[in-house]
């Protein structure tokens, strides 16, 4: 997601919900900039601690904010602290803030409605693919391979419209 923002792509599609563990705030609920690495509880209480972790492996990095001494008094520390801990402790990744604007953008109906005629897309292409094997040019070059694709294309949606006049054709006669 990060590359595609850096070099002008828009991804379409959900992001992943944060992980919920039983009762509590989600990540959703943090003000959280990687940036100048500070993170604001729910209850307006700017994090202590910042650290950035790195998998060795993979080189992946992510920020663990920690609230210390901030949490003992606090009134919402059962909603934010989970049982058996001292204080409230939060890991996101670097690119945190590209996945919350992608978690709030999928709020609104208008995504919906978007993630609807993707779905539509998206069933068009697997029915040319595994019912006409539109995926295998049966020509060599440009010219022929897009004609193969708009016959193919054609071929496909006078099945549909054939399909469509034999269901009216049923409930007509039903």
């Amino acid at each position: 997601m990060a590359q595609a923002h850096t070099e002008g792509w828009e991804l379409l599609g959900p992001a992943q919900p944060s992980v919920t563990k039983g009762t509590g705030y989600v990540t959703e609920a943090f003000d959280v900039n990687v940036a100048a690495r500070v993170a604001t509880c729910p209850s307006g209480e700017a994090s202590t601690q910042c650290s950035r972790l790195e998998e060795a492996a993979s080189g992946k990095a992510s920020y663990r904010f920690e609230w210390s001494w901030k949490c003992r008094n606090c009134t919402r520390r059962d909603a934010c602290v989970g049982a058996g801990q001292r204080h409230r402790s939060l890991v996101v990744g670097e690119h945190h803030g590209l996945l919350q604007a992608r978690r709030r953008a999928m709020k609104p109906d208008a995504f919906t409605g978007l993630m609807n005629r993707r779905a539509a897309i998206e069933g068009t292409i697997s029915e040319l693919v595994r019912g006409h094997g539109i995926r295998q040019a049966r020509y060599r070059g440009l010219r022929k391979t897009a004609l193969q694709n708009w016959l193919t294309g054609a071929a496909c949606n006078v099945k549909r419209w054939l399909r469509l006049l034999a269901w009216d054709l049923e409930i007509a006669a039903a």
